[in-house]
């Protein structure tokens, strides 16, 4: 109990140098980089469920905040430092997320877009496995009764990660990025679980790049 007390504020001591670099350098990318916005989902003005798989977080988390969108993130705290440096650019947060809180967040994510507020969502997140999407995504947006847009990017200059078990997408100075909206994904409660996963798949690999390797020809 006192190792994770200790842990909890080393974190949170750790949270505004860790964070205020990271804002530096992706105003840095914001100020000198071209950005497009398009696709079929990307004019939907109602309250939605906007998804990604997680190694699109990097830039689409600068993306929503200038919507103010909101986004659950999981208790630990090692999570800290990413929770403020997505709040510095206009995210709103919510804490929650496997085994720890995660069913009172997502009862928070659902008021707030039956609210009429936005949120998104890495649907493979916190930590995997790769390119599979949880239920998480659909329930809530039965629940809220909104739907689910798929949304990914590519990066001139950027490159995958390797190292990472999502192989993260970060993005660089003077770049030039796309920003893709898939179709919106409607899902009615007569529609089989399995089948409405794998509508999400199939929207995320049209709108991103869905494979094992990305950006390996």
């Amino acid at each position: 109990m006192r190792a994770h007390a200790l842990k909890s504020v080393l974190w949170a001591l750790a949270a505004w140098p860790l964070a205020t670099g990271l804002r530096l350098l992706t105003l840095a990318v914001e100020w000198t980089s071209r950005v497009s916005v398009e696709g079929p989902g990307a004019d939907y003005a109602r309250p939605a469920l906007y998804v990604n798989w997680h190694r699109y977080l990097p830039y689409l988390g600068i993306h929503h905040g200038k919507a103010r969108r909101w986004l659950m993130v999981s208790r630990d705290a090692y999570m800290a430092p990413i929770v403020l440096w997505n709040q510095l650019h206009g995210v709103r947060i919510i804490r929650g997320g496997s085994g720890d809180g995660g069913q009172e967040a997502m009862q928070k994510m659902v008021a707030r877009l039956r609210a009429g507020d936005s949120a998104f969502l890495a649907v493979d997140g916190p930590a995997g496995p790769a390119l599979r999407v949880k239920r998480g995504c659909v329930e809530m947006a039965r629940a809220a009764k909104v739907p689910i847009i798929p949304v990914g990017y590519t990066s001139h200059r950027g490159r995958f990660s390797p190292r990472r078990w999502d192989h993260w997408l970060f993005m660089r100075p003077f770049d030039t990025l796309r920003v893709f909206y898939g179709a919106p994904l409607f899902f009615d409660a007569e529609e089989a679980l399995p089948v409405a996963l794998e509508r999400v798949a199939q929207g995320l690999a049209a709108a991103s790049d869905s494979s094992e390797n990305p950006g390996v020809p």
